[in-house]
């Protein structure tokens, strides 16, 4: 019986997110990625790497970037996907996780693992927890890997 084991990347980072991050205020959603299509590939897994090129700190201490993985279940349409800052229950479905900030003022770079991918196309976003508005030059990039036999 073979053993299960993970592959390794499967491919370079791809950019899912940059200029919609430009100013996105704090509690703000950003507009979604542009369509990622992994019904060839049918990748199982990616790694969200969520890179600030500049960032001063709020003042409370919990700062984070939530990240959605929206899913097109038919391969044409999309979800509803609430923008701006007020929350959004037609959001919550597609939370996948967070990238906590460090409180120090700088670049700042996290990264969210393991998060699943559906066989079809998807679209990222995020809200911004960071208790500050982001500046611009960020960019968030995914990076499939998925199971292996040994």
């Amino acid at each position: 019986m073979a053993d299960s084991i993970l592959s390794g990347y499967k491919d370079v980072p791809q950019t899912a997110l940059s200029t919609e991050l430009n100013s996105l205020v704090d509690d703000g959603f950003s507009a979604l990625s542009g369509e990622i299509d992994n019904s060839t590939n049918k990748y199982m897994l990616a790694d969200i790497e969520v890179s600030l090129a500049s960032f001063t700190a709020g003042t409370t201490g919990d700062e984070a970037i939530e990240l959605y993985l929206v899913p097109s279940q038919n391969g044409t349409t999309f979800p509803d996907w609430a923008t701006g800052s007020a929350d959004a229950q037609e959001n919550n479905l597609y939370f996948v996780g967070s990238v906590p900030i460090a409180q120090s003022t700088g670049a700042k770079l996290g990264v969210l693992r393991y998060v699943a991918l559906p066989n079809g196309k998807w679209k990222l976003g995020l809200r911004n927890r960071a208790n500050a508005t982001l500046a611009t030059g960020n960019t968030v990039t995914w990076r499939p890997h998925q199971y292996a036999s040994a």
